[in-house]
């Protein structure tokens, strides 16, 4: 390799390591978001079911379907946030 070339190649590689704490800070920060919108969206979905609930007419298989998804849901936010702890617990 002619010494040009080995400095190209070496300045690429010394862009990319300057670049790579950026990197992971956003990649942790879109993490953080999908946590946080799933959180929402069970907080949503556990005032639904209860409204649901609090109807005149009960509709059972729409209140299972709720339940269904707010535990899946919770399933989920509880896979990202040990995927997160996994990734991300020595950046601090």
């Amino acid at each position: 390799m002619s010494l040009r070339k080995d400095l190209l190649s070496k300045g690429k590689e010394a862009l990319e390591a300057i670049k790579l704490p950026f990197k992971i800070r956003s990649e942790r920060k879109t993490l953080e978001q999908w946590i946080l919108e799933k959180e929402t969206r069970i907080a949503e979905l556990e005032y639904k079911i209860q409204e649901a609930k609090g109807n005149d007419e009960i509709k059972v298989d729409g209140i299972l379907d709720m339940i269904d998804e707010l535990d899946l849901l919770k399933r989920r936010l509880k896979q990202g946030q040990e995927l997160m702890v996994e990734l991300y617990s020595n950046e601090e």
